[in-house]
């Protein structure tokens, strides 16, 4: 399906179900457009003794100043590590550093910025350590308490609201190039009173840069339109707004393809409006709904004469809103315990010439204590799969390319040096009971053409909400640059396809 013809069949499935302009159902914006952006990850992480940065921006392209609220989570359990709310004025790009407070495994990670958009609290020029506090008791702790944790994650950015009035007029940059008055909006003066409802518009990017390795990932932040139909202003040290707030209905197209007449009968169209249950909140539901997926898929290069390395990111946004030390709500299976909250899967995996295997039992590692080995654990989990090549590192941790704590190795067999992977979810809450039940509603429409009368019902989301890509680097050894030498490192980044399975 071609960039285009997405992108109308997402205004006509808006307007077809009455959801655009009239009401908010959260959806993944195809124009990478939205009111909430999702990094799927962060890291400073080391790899051979060399640190990742991470370099994040967010892009305002409308003409309205906003406020948007900035979340750092860590990586194991999603605990928050440090917010602050950040002013964009129209047409305005913030952004940021994430690097590494130290020279040691134990340092946490540091925001850095030299931009001028008005943040609250001000960034001093030396910028801000992660913190621990919000996982040194209760359940978030069980995995340990160290600053290492917040060492690798992922982070949210969440538009609280368009300014007016005297606060827009504030952090508006100048013919000098910086806002008018930060100050004026530090210390929290911002209320409900100066804010219109959130519009939108905004664009996010990531890169994972690794100087001395040659390394240099980039992606683009995943972006949620229709999150919040009111503005909801919380202060820099509020855990709100998040996900789990979002206004409770969500708009999700099963995949489908297009002919030269037009949408086959394989396209359904699903919005659903969703009540809260076993204490997640509706909002939880209604965003886990549009990163729910039954399978991730994409591929993987182990070749030992460029040396590649392969890591894949999953990452499962609103784990947390379902999951604890004591409960799991479905989709999700099991409880945190010190090991994580570990999520079985499957893993088969293909080469170039169609042969294929099944990662099982010992194939996948570490095992969880009284668990199935083939587990994903972490909130955010790096899959570092691995052929038993000399230039790949067999040890348990870090992953062989980011250089991550939060893993689990995919070992593959020789003979599979490059191809392709499918990760399927198996627990009982992803692929039996699934997320909704009688406590959901739906309309929807199958398949999605003109005149299509539009169906009510109870609908099933198997799968979890999973979202991330695959990094994949090759060394060629030094190599003649004109009359000098260089490091012949390159890579890239590949966001993840996936299988989604709603039903009927």
């Amino acid at each position: 399906m071609n960039t285009f013809k997405r992108k109308a069949l997402m205004s006509a499935v808006l307007a077809g179900l009455g959801v655009a302009g009239t009401a908010e159902a959260v959806y993944r914006d195809p124009n990478g457009l939205g009111q909430a952006l999702i990094y799927p990850y962060y890291t400073v992480q080391s790899n051979g003794g060399n640190p990742y940065w991470t370099l994040i921006s967010v892009v305002n392209t409308t003409n309205r100043a906003k406020i948007v609220k900035v979340r750092f989570l860590e990586g194991k359990t999603s605990a928050e590590v440090l917010d602050f709310n950040l002013y964009l004025s129209a047409n305005d790009v913030w952004t940021a550093g994430v690097i590494p407070a130290g020279t040691t495994a134990t340092d946490p990670g540091r925001i850095v910025t030299t931009d001028v958009s008005c943040t609250n609290p001000a960034i001093p020029a030396t910028g801000v350590d992660f913190r621990n506090f919000f996982y040194l008791t209760g359940g978030d702790a069980l995995p340990g308490i160290g600053l290492d944790r917040t060492r690798e994650g992922y982070l949210e950015i969440i538009e609280m609201g368009t300014l007016t009035g005297t606060a827009a007029a504030n952090v508006t940059h100048g013919a000098a190039g910086t806002p008018a008055n930060c100050a004026a909006v530090q210390g929290d003066p911002v209320t409900l009173n100066s804010v219109d409802a959130p519009t939108g518009g905004l664009s996010g990017t990531g890169t994972l840069m690794n100087v001395q390795n040659g390394a240099d990932f980039t992606y683009n932040a995943d972006a949620l339109g229709a999150v919040f139909a009111a503005a909801t202003v919380t202060g820099p040290s509020a855990l709100t707004p998040n996900l789990a707030n979002a206004d409770p209905m969500s708009v999700v197209i099963n995949s489908g393809v297009l002919t030269a007449a037009g949408l086959t009968a394989q396209i359904t169209v699903y919005r659903t409006d969703w009540t809260a249950v076993s204490g997640v909140a509706a909002g939880a539901r209604a965003s886990a709904a549009v990163f729910m997926h039954t399978a991730v898929m994409n591929e993987y290069i182990l070749d030992s004469g460029s040396q590649s390395l392969s890591d894949w990111v999953v990452t499962m946004p609103l784990k947390r809103a379902f999951v604890s030390s004591t409960t799991a709500a479905t989709p999700f299976t099991n409880v945190l315990v010190a090991t994580g909250a570990c999520e079985t899967v499957g893993f088969q995996f293909f080469n170039r010439e169609e042969r294929g295997a099944a990662a099982a039992g010992a194939d996948f590692s570490p095992t969880p204590p009284a668990g199935a080995p083939n587990s994903l654990c972490w909130e955010s989990t790096i899959i570092s799969l691995k052929n038993g090549a000399t230039h790949i590192p067999t040890a348990i941790t870090p992953s062989a390319l980011l250089g991550s704590v939060n893993n689990t190795n995919v070992n593959v067999t020789a003979g599979f040096q490059n191809g392709w992977g499918i990760l399927s979810f198996a627990g009982n809450g992803a692929a039996v009971a699934g997320m909704a039940g009688a406590a959901a509603t739906s309309d929807r429409v199958q398949p999605f053409v003109a005149g299509q009368p539009i169906a009510a019902g109870a609908v099933t989301y198997f799968g979890l909400p999973s979202t991330g890509f695959l990094a994949r680097s090759f060394r060629n050894g030094t190599l003649t640059c004109g009359t000098a030498t260089c490091q012949g490192n390159y890579g890239g980044l590949f966001a993840h396809n996936y299988r989604t399975l709603v039903t009927p």
